[in-house]
């Protein structure tokens, strides 16, 4: 028995890794786990309308975070993220036990869930933060 005879297992992040990520990663976390999945099951045309849709997302959040009251929570955003994630992996990708059951794919760590949802943070906040403060600096809006 070779190498090549062995299965090699795919990473894949379970529907409540993917809502977790995009809890603590936001907008940005919520477009790469689901991309990611959609990667590692070599859906492209899927993994390229992730991408679009959450460029839209982000795009639609531009514009209406300038128009809410200032003491709007932000917790209504993070509840769509977390059910949009858990859905689309759910009902497009893979359920927790369809990974568990299976001979081709395994979880992702949870520790790097965590760390990759940091740096989705990030992201998510130069994204959302970047051109806000640009439109508030030209006087467009006052933040």
């Amino acid at each position: 028995m070779g190498i090549a005879d062995e299965a090699i297992e795919i990473a894949i992040y379970s529907p409540t890794q993917a809502a977790c990520g995009a809890l603590l990663g936001g907008p940005i976390g919520l477009i790469y786990f689901l991309m990611a999945n959609f990667g590692a099951l070599e859906n492209d045309n899927a993994r390229r309308k992730t991408l679009y849709s959450g460029i839209v997302l982000i795009i639609a959040q531009l514009f209406l975070l300038p128009i809410l009251p200032e003491n709007f929570p932000s917790t209504p955003f993070a509840v769509v993220y977390i059910i949009t994630a858990r859905m689309i992996a759910e009902k497009y990708q893979l359920t927790k036990s369809d990974i568990a059951d299976s001979e081709q794919y395994r979880f992702h760590s949870n520790w790097k869930v965590f760390g990759l949802s940091l740096l989705c943070l990030l992201g998510s906040m130069a994204v959302i933060m970047i051109p806000l403060a640009v439109l508030d600096m030209l006087g467009v809006v006052a933040l």
